[in-house]
């Protein structure tokens, strides 16, 4: 071999020794420790734990240390459990879209899915032998119920069903007995006290024979079995912590201990409970057990414990991991639509937008060819994580004023377009809202929010601010304003006590507002002629529609007299006499203007109704609908009334005033964002939103802040939608207040869709095919074209053999809206079969199927068992489409009864409990009686007779103002269950991450002063329903009411 050269020699050395060194030279990788873990589950012996953090599950030593990853998905992984070997973890993802149930091995690999329902599956517990797992769903009936998954063949068999929901549901270690957790308000709300608490229920599942261990009216969750069969672990409280307070009344910041926290607590089977830990504040969370080692382990404030067999002390678990980011820091998209607000500059030429949280500016008209296609990228004038909104262009075009929440209220500022300076105009704590710009460039009008909140004018020249007119809670009581031309005064819309929208005028300068509209209906959208003469708004005072105001007394009546523009010359003086000024008020137009109210310079009346935009002449006259699809906003005119400038589904548009020459204005956004900074401007957002909003300023007795700087530093470790929302409403959750529910934004994955097939299955059979149960009235399979039998076998779907196991979902999944070839036969055999075939249902056309059959069958009941004395009527909901139907169904089947039921159990809620009540307690006063024809009572559909409210645990919010109304009223009785006293009302918020909540905004309460919320109605004939009389069609709450009436 030739040696080498001394040069080559060095070559060599330097081509390995660089990447020999190059390890040596870095750092080594600092495992960093675990916070925010959740949902942990030991190992038989004890000796391993895993847990999810940052959205996928990890595994550990029971003792702390180093963890290791196990599954691996941009979506979430969750509530994982330990097989009886220890060799596998179940565990429940949204990687599908939905909720499905996996497996993974514990020494790590893929997973393998197991079920394939687009409903929400979810494993608690496994067998023993560990040859299946429980699951509670919906599935082939409208009824909750309680599975157990063949892990090796996927079938499924039904164990239990009941109307209430069922959760945590666990084998007892010798598999005999089933403990669950029934009913229940979610486990974000641990403290709540009612009939909506979460109970402690033991199941035999080789007879169905079932009892309660636990019903108390107390939250009981995670239950589960200890090892030795004869004792259950639980987490729940031993004095209620005071929640809610009388009207007027504040409840004192109350002082926990650890009977009020939520602890871990030891039962006996026959319910008799004792104190495990000892925590004082937030909530111990997602206890387990170890089947073998007794050992517990569980979360609290945002770490794992250790609860070992024997000892009585937990001890805090710490754990390291090596992580990587979940997924991109950074964000980065490229838009051309999702616009959310849109205000054209001055001069008509360019548009500022909003565009997730952002404002950008674009030009309206674009030279064509290179410069068009470089004019489309928008300019990006904002950059912050939270919501930069609600602008106004300054008179001369180079600024924008606008809000933002970058100083953690919602503030105004001024941004130069300019340099792109953004300077603070109001630095108060008070959140600020709809800044606009005076006629005469000079001021800024805006809505301050709180207590001392009101309208507002900004002087641009000098900062000087001052209160116009004083508005408290103007975020609930405060609407539209605008300037008249001559800048003399302000006309504003106004909540009052009665909550009607009234209009009001102040002079600019300061003084007594006036009531202009002065009657208990809606006004909005205050809008003054060019001109000066006149105010134009919407109400509904005699109708929707379109009003006029003439602001002085007209030369002749109204209907003698035609409005006409006549285009100002000169300066415009606007006068007003006062003198019986809401009598000169007069309808001018039916269409009704729903936004952006507005008069172009040659008197063209503007606006958006039924999504569209419309025009009415300044006569009257003539009204036109100018575009047609909905989806309209944002509409603005130019200031010589050539152009009309509007949103459309996101987009930007401008339009001649004819309606003619529609053109989009197009554009590039290349839009970028760091998504932890985001997430934490949503959840600054949130805890604004809620400290600014939520109906009690004194938070139901709880520290908010305190609260928010708890919870606040978990942040760092959320990593998916779902965890985001799950920390928001664990936080929300300790307020202990209803209607406060947190949605997460959209994942990633589109989650397929679930047919149902239009009859139930026969889960005891487990040959081939589908045995069916049961086909109710109205479905597909009841008519004679296309009908399926209870008792048949259904061996095939469109060729496909089906048994009753996940495969047959994962077979018919996104096939709704089609119409499916059954092989159907009397026998579990091909034989003689033949073909049936129907487009099958949606979940909710089922749904809707069961419930209406269900209604009408206590409907004929009640006609039966009453001799036709006795009319029944259901309220599913309490919605304006309920109304109608209750309205209807009163005049069809309540006309001539001598009494009515009035059932709103599993109601949801609503808002139309004030006008039934109002229809119910309309009382005759005489007849009428045309010749040759009976008496006719007056007024007609009055209701004098007696009645009975049929309500549960499940008539929720609207259905519980309900029935306390008519008992107040002294119009019925009360027979069922206690309400759960889940009463606020309440009003969405979209975060800025796109996560949605529910901010509950205003008290509810009884006469007497006692709040609605937290403590619900109790009836006056209390009457239990179980599952078994539900399922078997009994009824004796009904029955209660029939007695009562009879």
């Amino acid at each position: 071999m030739k040696a080498l050269s001394p040069r080559q020699a060095l070559f060599l050395c330097l081509v390995f020794l660089v990447p020999c060194r190059l390890p040596g030279e870095l750092p080594a990788p600092v495992p960093q420790p675990v916070s925010g873990a959740l949902m942990p589950t030991l190992s038989p012996d004890g000796n391993q734990i895993a847990f999810v953090y940052r959205g996928d599950i990890w595994l550990g030593s029971a003792h702390g240390g180093r963890a290791t990853q196990l599954t691996d998905n941009i979506e979430l992984d969750a509530y994982p459990l330990f097989s009886p070997d220890g060799k596998w973890i179940a565990c429940s993802s949204r990687r599908t879209g939905n909720w499905d149930i996996f497996l993974v091995p514990v020494e790590g690999g893929p997973v393998q899915q197991l079920t394939y329902h687009s409903g929400a599956d979810i494993a608690t517990g496994w067998a023993p032998d560990g040859s299946h797992l429980l699951f509670a769903a919906k599935r082939d009936t409208v009824n909750f119920a309680l599975f157990s998954l063949d892990v090796l063949t996927l079938r499924e068999t039904k164990l239990w069903e009941d109307f209430d929901t069922i959760n945590s549901a666990h084998y007892s270690p010798d598999g005999r007995q089933i403990v669950f957790d029934r009913n229940g308000f979610p486990w974000s709300r641990p403290r709540y006290v009612g009939s909506g608490a979460s109970q402690i229920w033991l199941l035999n599942p080789a007879t169905g024979q079932h009892r309660t261990v636990a019903s108390d009216q107390r939250q009981h969750l995670w239950t589960q079995f200890y090892p030795d069969n004869r004792h259950l672990l639980t987490v729940t409280i031993g004095e209620a912590t005071p929640s809610v307070s009388n009207l007027h009344q504040t409840i004192l910041k109350f002082l926990d201990n650890s009977r009020r926290t939520p602890n871990l607590w030891r039962f006996d089977l026959e319910g008799h409970g004792q104190p495990l830990t000892h925590f004082i504040g937030g909530s111990v969370r997602f206890p387990t057990v170890a089947q073998r080692s007794g050992d517990i382990a569980f979360c609290y404030d945002g770490d794992l414990w250790l609860l070992a067999h024997g000892k009585k002390e937990p001890t805090r678990l710490t754990f390291t991991a090596a992580r990587d980011e979940k997924q991109n820091p950074r964000r980065r998209e490229t838009l051309t639509t999702g616009v959310t607000e849109a205000e054209p500059s001055p001069d008509g030429k360019t548009f500022a937008f909003g565009l997730r949280g952002d404002i950008w500016t674009v030009p309206i008209e674009k030279p064509k060819g290179v410069a068009g296609r470089s004019a489309d990228i928008a300019r990006r004038l904002t950059d912050w994580a939270g919501d930069d909104s609600d602008f106004s262009w300054s008179q001369d075009g180079k600024k924008l004023y606008f809000t933002s929440d970058r100083q953690f209220n919602v503030r105004l500022y001024a941004l130069d377009l300019g340099n792109l300076k953004v300077t603070p105009l109001w630095n108060r704590d008070d959140d600020v809202a709809h800044p606009m710009v005076s006629p005469d460039g000079k001021q800024l009008g805006f809505w301050a929010y709180g207590a001392e909140g009101g309208l507002y004018h900004y002087h641009i020249a000098t900062g000087e601010t001052r209160r116009l007119v004083r508005v408290p809670g103007a975020q609930w009581n405060a609407g539209d304003f605008a300037w008249s031309p001559d800048m003399q005064w302000v006309a504003y819309s106004q909540r009052g006590e009665e909550q009607a929208w009234n209009i009001w005028i102040v002079r600019a300068t300061g003084g007594e507002p006036v009531n202009v509209t002065r009657l208990n209906a809606q006004h909005s959208q205050p809008t003054w002629s060019p001109d000066g003469k006149y105010l134009f708004f919407q109400s509904n005072r005699d109708g929707d529609g379109l009003y006029v105001l003439p602001l002085t007394r007209e030369l002749a009546r109204n209907s003698d007299l035609d409005i006409k523009f006549q285009k100002p010359k000169g300066r415009v003086e606007v006068k007003i006499d006062f003198d019986d000024l809401t009598r000169r008020i007069r309808k001018f137009a039916p269409q009704n203007p729903q936004a952006d109210l507005t008069i172009s310079g040659d008197g063209l009346i503007l606006f958006i109704s039924d999504g569209d935009i419309w025009s009415v002449s300044y006569d009257g006259k003539e009204t036109k609908r100018l575009t047609n699809g909905g989806g309209k906003a944002a509409l603005r005119v130019a200031t010589d009334g050539k152009k009309i400038f509007y949103l459309a589904n996101g987009e930007l548009w401008t339009m001649k005033p004819d309606g003619g020459d529609q053109t989009k204005t197009t554009f590039t956004a290349d839009w970028e964002r760091d998504v932890r900074a985001e997430r934490l401007a949503a959840f600054t957002q949130f805890w604004r939103s809620y400290n600014r909003g939520f109906y009690d300023p004194n938070f139901h007795g709880r520290n908010w802040d305190a609260i928010r700087r708890r919870y606040q530093p978990r942040l760092a470790e959320v990593d998916t939608p779902d965890e985001f929302a799950l920390l928001l409403q664990m936080m929300v959750g300790e307020l202990e207040a209803s209607h406060s529910e947190v949605t997460p934004t959209a994942i990633n994955v589109t989650s397929p869709v679930t047919p149902h097939l239009g009859f139930t299955f026969d889960y005891g059979y487990q040959g081939p095919g589908i045995k069916v149960k049961e086909v109710p009235a109205g479905a597909p399979g009841s008519y004679p074209e296309t009908q399926i039998k209870p008792g048949e076998y259904v061996l095939a779907i469109n060729g496909q053999d089906v048994t009753l196991d996940e495969h047959l979902y994962q077979w018919i999944n996104d096939k709704q809206d089609r119409e499916l070839e059954f092989l159907v036969n009397g026998k579990p055999t091909r034989d003689g079969a033949r073909t049936v075939r129907y487009q099958v249902l949606s979940q909710d056309e089922w749904n809707n199927l069961v419930n209406r059959n269900r209604v009408e069958r206590l409907r004929r009941y009640v006609e039966s068992r009453s001799g036709g004395r006795i009319g029944y009527l259901h309220l599913s909901a309490m919605g304006y489409n309920n109304q109608t139907q209750f309205e209807r169904e009163a005049y069809e089947y309540i006309l001539g009864k001598e009494a009515m039921i009035i059932d709103v159990r599993f109601n949801g809620g609503g808002n139309i409990s004030d006008t039934l009540i109002e229809w119910l307690d309309r009382k005759q006063h005489g007849f009428y009686r045309p010749r040759d024809s009976a008496p006719e009572p007056s007024p007609a559909r009055a209701w004098n007779k007696p009645i009975v409210v049929l309500m549960n645990e499940h008539s929720f919010s609207n259905a519980e103002m309900f029935p306390y109304a008519m008992r107040e009223q002294h119009l019925a009785k009360l027979v069922g269950m206690p309400t759960p006293g889940y009463v606020i009302w309440t009003e969405p918020l979209r975060l800025v991450d796109g996560t949605m909540a529910r901010l509950p905004e205003s008290g509810v309460y009884r006469l007497d002063g006692t709040p609605q919320e937290n403590i619900g109605e109790k009836p006056d004939v209390q009457v239990d329903l179980s599952p078994e009389d539900w399922l078997a069609g009994r009824d004796p709450q009904l029955d209660k009411a029939i007695e009562l009436l009879e």
